[in-house]
């Protein structure tokens, strides 16, 4: 059978028959391009000279300074109108804490009482927090991807010169220990993100394992290695095929709730692995969200794609 490549250069490193390093030569100073005195740059005619532009720059400003004093006048009225923390007679810590607690598992299913706060109770808050991410990674792209319109020739000829060097000096250990390792992450992901409503964890949590899972992926393998199965189509159905099921599971659960109808989607028996009614699918497509962004904050910011 015949050695691998990567073998036997380590047996020749370790035998002592590695090539030597260069010897170290004389630096040398190269004599500098002489510089062309560049002439200065010539500055237009400011709006804000004159007396008519400063009459302008202090009307601006005041009317900044006035709109910011009215903002802060508000925002310390309504907190003077608030209730006082922590008073017994607050109706919060009278009912909203209590029912929570007390009905929460009858009413949600889910034996984790914070999944229940943060998904159904307070679901509109979260789906708020995932239109967040879906928006970052939209700005990402947009800003930072590498197209005919924002970059030239040149740049994607020293992008696959890049990628090329990097597929000669990938490290195998990295490779053959990512092999081992990956489909244990995966699962640990997929767990976590599956069990968020009867044990801590979640779609945030998990969705960050399955993120971190695509980065590992693609420095151990490369990129085309991740474009296999995590192209930009399947990352855009994936990204905003997830976004709408949130939408259309949180969406239900308040127009179900807001008039008293009966929620057609079972609870089934609390603590199995198939109860929580909306719970399992909305930690599923937060986690599938949160994966999505995190791949694509670290491959557009390195290579300007996927």
């Amino acid at each position: 059978m015949k050695k691998p490549l990567w073998y036997e250069k380590l047996e020749r490193w370790v035998e002592g028959d590695s090539p030597s390093l260069p010897e170290p030569q004389a630096h040398v100073e190269k004599p500098q391009a002489e510089r062309k005195e560049e002439a200065p740059v010539q500055h237009g005619p400011s709006l804000l000279r004159g007396a008519g532009g400063m009459a302008v720059y202090r009307l601006t400003t005041a009317f900044g300074i006035l709109c910011c004093a009215i903002f802060a006048l508000l925002m310390l009225a309504t907190v003077a109108y608030l209730p006082r923390f922590g008073d017994a007679d607050n109706a919060p810590a009278n009912e909203t804490s209590r029912r929570y607690i007390e009905q929460g598992m009858q009413e949600v299913g889910a034996t984790n009482l914070v999944t229940n706060i943060i998904l159904v109770y307070r679901g509109f808050d979260t789906y708020g927090e995932s239109c967040v991410l879906f928006l970052g990674a939209t700005a990402v792209i947009m800003l930072l991807e590498a197209d005919r319109k924002n970059t030239s020739r040149k740049d994607r000829l020293d992008l696959r010169r890049s990628d090329a060097l990097d597929e000669e000096e990938r490290s195998q250990i990295l490779a053959h220990i990512t092999t081992v390792l990956m489909p244990v992450i995966f699962l640990y992901g997929v767990y976590i993100l599956c069990n968020g409503h009867l044990s801590p964890g979640g779609g945030f949590a998990g969705g960050s394992i399955l993120g971190g899972a695509l980065i590992l992926c693609e420095n151990a393998f490369g990129p085309r290695r991740v474009q296999s199965f995590f192209n930009h189509k399947v990352y855009h159905i994936i990204k905003v095929g997830a976004l709408i099921l949130y939408a259309v599971l949180i969406c239900y659960t308040i127009y179900v709730g807001a008039n008293g109808l009966p929620n057609v989607i079972p609870l089934g028996r609390p603590g199995s692995i198939l109860s929580a009614g909306i719970i399992l699918p909305i930690n599923v497509a937060v986690g599938l969200e949160v994966a999505c962004t995190m791949y694509a904050f670290y491959t557009y910011f390195g290579r300007g794609e996927l």
